[in-house]
Parts: C-alpha cells; sequence; structure tokens
C-alpha cells in the first residue's frame, strides 16, 4: 500500500513539474516581446505618470530583461511579470492568466487588522487548524515578517491596507504544486500548533472537503429585526447580472414595507457597472446620477512633446504627465418616484472593495444618498487596458484614473467611510459581525428620528 502511495506521488509529481516547465511557457523571444510591450504601454497609458518619478520605467525594463530571459519554466516567469507591475503600486495594474502555475494549501483566510485568521480549511485538518486560528508564522518566519520579505515584492496596490490584505489572499500561501508549507497557528484556545501542508488545493480541489462548504452567492436579501432590508451584494461581474437583478426584483415588494436598508458590499472586488446600476435607479430620488469628481486618461501629442523641451506651454507633453479629461455622461433615472426605495440607507464597506464596487460606493456617497459605514475601500477605483500576451498571459495596466473633487484621489487612501468601524476578531469568534450590528444600531437612530 504504501508502495502504492508512492509510486502515485511521484507521478503527480513528474506531472505538475511538467506542468509547470512547459504549460504555455513562452519562448525567450516571446518573453522579451512581453516585457517589451509591458514597457511601452506603461510609458503612454499608465493613468499615473507621477509614478515615473520614483519609477524610473527605462531602467526597471532594462533590470529585467535578463530576468525574463533566464526564467526556467512558468511559475518563476509569472513571478517576475508580477514583481515587475508591482513596483507601480497600483491595483489594476498587474498579471493575470487563467491558470496560474502555482499553487496553494486547502486553507481560507481572513484579516482582522494585522492578524491573520483561518475562515476555512480541509476538513481533514480542523484538529491541527480549528476555524477561528491565528497564522503567527509560516516557515517559522513570523507572517508580518514573511510578507514584507517574501511576499509584498509581486503584489500590485496603493493603500497599505490593500497591499496587505490582497498579500494575504492573493500571494501568501502560494508556491510551487505539490510543495510544502510549514504553518505556525494559535488556535481560539490559545494551543500553539506546527503545522505542515501540501499546496495542491487547485491541483486535487475537485476532491477537498472543505469544513465550511458554504457557496458564496452574488447577492443574497433577507429582512431583519422585521424592519431593516440587508442587501448583500458580493459580486458585480458579468456572468452574475441576471442573478443579481432577477433577486433584486424579486424582493422590491417586501423591501418598499421596510423602514431603513442596508446594502452590504465588503469583500466585493468590482466586476461591472451594469451590475449595480438597476440597484441605483431604485434608491436615488434624481433624474441623473453621476459623481462629483472627474475621470482623466493619459494625453500624447508627438508634435507637443518636441516643443516642450523649450516651451513650458507644452512641458507636461515633453514630461509625459499631460492628462485629459473623460466626459462620462449622467446614468439618467426614468424610473417613476413611487417605485423607488426612498428610506435612510446605509452601506457597509471596507475589505476587499474595489473597482466597479467603488464606483457604486463613490456614486451613493456624491449623491448624499447613503451613510458608509466600516472601513476604507481598496482604492482601486479606475479602468484598466487588458493586453494579451504569449502563453495566455494578460496584463492589465490602468489607463483611466479618479480624482476627487477637491483635487485628492482614492488611490490614496481608498474610498473612506462616514463612520469608521473596524472589525472585531472577539465578535468573530462569537460568530457575531460587529460592523453589521453598528449599522444596524445607526439606521434605527435614523429611523426613529
Amino acid at each position: 500500500m504504501k508502495k502504492t502511495k508512492l509510486i502515485i506521488l511521484i507521478i503527480c509529481l513528474l506531472f505538475v513539474n511538467k506542468i509547470i516547465a512547459q504549460d504555455n511557457m513562452p519562448s525567450k523571444t516571446e518573453r522579451i516581446y512581453s516585457l517589451s510591450i509591458m514597457w511601452k504601454e506603461l510609458q503612454y497609458s499608465f493613468a499615473f505618470p507621477e509614478t515615473f518619478q520614483q519609477v524610473n520605467l527605462d531602467s526597471l525594463y532594462l533590470a529585467y530583461l535578463p530576468k525574463v530571459e533566464s526564467v526556467k519554466n512558468n511559475y518563476e516567469y509569472y513571478n517576475i511579470l508580477c514583481e515587475f507591475m508591482a513596483h507601480f503600486n497600483e491595483a489594476h495594474t498587474g498579471i493575470s492568466t487563467p491558470r496560474r502555475p502555482d499553487d496553494l494549501p486547502p486553507l481560507k483566510t481572513i484579516t482582522f487588522g494585522e492578524k491573520i485568521i483561518v475562515s476555512n480549511v480541509a476538513k481533514n485538518m480542523l484538529d491541527q487548524i480549528p476555524l477561528g486560528s491565528e497564522i503567527l508564522k509560516i516557515n517559522h518566519i513570523p507572517v508580518i515578517e514573511y510578507l514584507k520579505d517574501s511576499i509584498y515584492q509581486y503584489v500590485s496596490a496603493s493603500t497599505s491596507h490593500w497591499k496587505f490584505d490582497k498579500a494575504v489572499v492573493d500571494k501568501m500561501l502560494y508556491g510551487k504544486p505539490l510543495s510544502t508549507v510549514n504553518l505556525t497557528v494559535k488556535t481560539p484556545k490559545g494551543k500553539e500548533n506546527e503545522v505542515s501542508m501540501i499546496r495542491n488545493f487547485n491541483f486535487n480541489s475537485a476532491n477537498e472537503i472543505m469544513a465550511d462548504t458554504t457557496k458564496t452567492k452574488p447577492i443574497n436579501i433577507r429582512i431583519i429585526n422585521k424592519n431593516i432590508g440587508y442587501i448583500q451584494l458580493n459580486s458585480f461581474l458579468g456572468t452574475h447580472l441576471n442573478t443579481i437583478h432577477d433577486t433584486f426584483n424579486h424582493y422590491l415588494p417586501q423591501l418598499r414595507k421596510c423602514k431603513g436598508l442596508i446594502i452590504d458590499i465588503r469583500g466585493n472586488r468590482g466586476g461591472t457597472d451594469e451590475a449595480w446600476e438597476h440597484i441605483a435607479y431604485f434608491l436615488i430620488s434624481e433624474s441623473q446620477i453621476q459623481t462629483k469628481g472627474k475621470w482623466f486618461s493619459r494625453k500624447s501629442v508627438t508634435t507637443y512633446s518636441m516643443w516642450g523641451e523649450y516651451d513650458y506651454r507644452f512641458k507636461e507633453y515633453y514630461h509625459g504627465t499631460a492628462m485629459e479629461e473623460i466626459q462620462h455622461s449622467p446614468y439618467m433615472n426614468t424610473l417613476e418616484d413611487s417605485l423607488k426605495l426612498h428610506q435612510p440607507l446605509f452601506i457597509i464597506s471596507g475589505q476587499h472593495v474595489g473597482s466597479a464596487a467603488e464606483d457604486f460606493l463613490v456614486h451613493m456617497k456624491d449623491m448624499k444618498r447613503a451613510t458608509v459605514i466600516g472601513e476604507p475601500s481598496t482604492g482601486a477605483i479606475g479602468e484598466p487596458m487588458f493586453i494579451s500576451l504569449p502563453g495566455k498571459y494578460v496584463a492589465r495596466i490602468c489607463a483611466k484614473k479618479y480624482v476627487n473633487s477637491d483635487g485628492t484621489q482614492p488611490i490614496e487612501t481608498g474610498i473612506l467611510p462616514d463612520i469608521e468601524v473596524k472589525r472585531d476578531y472577539n465578535a468573530y469568534l462569537k460568530g457575531k459581525d460587529n460592523i453589521l450590528e453598528q449599522a444596524i444600531s445607526e439606521l434605527q437612530k435614523q429611523i426613529r428620528d
């Protein structure tokens, strides 16, 4: 029996190593071409050219040419591209591929400040890693030190809180498929355990039984305390449009009877604005829905760039920092007022809220329709361009940025809540949601007033 298991493991290792080495591995020429295309598009299209004052794009390109030439497999190549893009500190600017060449163990996490907590794990590991356990070390290195020394260089993010959360969720536990990662965890009862796990979740997910098998739906609606409508919007992906709209429409009669509404967008990393437009029409009284801030994209005129070397009027073109405002027509709200939801509204924001979810948030804030409670969003508002590269890689470059009416940018802080409430770990262990509880309390005050 042991011999059979050993043979199976060897076959799996050989199979995965073959995937790492060969699957979609671009040639040296293709890798150089890919880096060159990224360099070129960043030079002319990246929406934050002021970054180039801290990052010399040409020097960075020259430094990474030999790195992309010498990689031995897709795993190394993927990490090098991620590392290159992370220099620009912008969440929409990065690398993706339909089949990541790395893997992670069957374990998921949630963060509370700098505490990294196990929110789900393989069922057969529960005795060693109970849900709610805190990860203290990775490969015997304190976890915060591990993130700073071994993970942050691959993570594209602007705000410090999103860099931390994104590093934890998208990169911290990843490594070569079927490799081992050692964890030191502290259980909710205070016991420390040393645990080794195999990075095989994506490779073996079909056969992995997790402790929490709850499926996250794009939208959930329920009535709280008989008079508060709670709408949880977990995703704005285009594939969920029909589900989001149909579910919302189904619950509209019940929502109209409520005295107050709460929309929870925590965990919503975005998708398309079409996912929230339909809902916004029912929430906003005005006939036009528009933000107070402005959108900008890069502008290049070759003649002006030449003149700018000597004429101060064209210096922005010469230095590559000229921007053009992008005019967006307002959303025209033709819904009859009698059909709209006029109740007091709270929006819970915070962890992982980005992209289209931030578009929704900034519209609701600028229209003064809702009180936002929770924590800052990710600071990933903007619009990326997508560049197809050899080997089914895709480079994303943020080509449009949003500037608040006061001149500040959400990329610097995220979208700030009106009432800041931090997630509480002790409440989480008790199965409670302290931010939702406070949102209910604050909303009930408004209802009474």
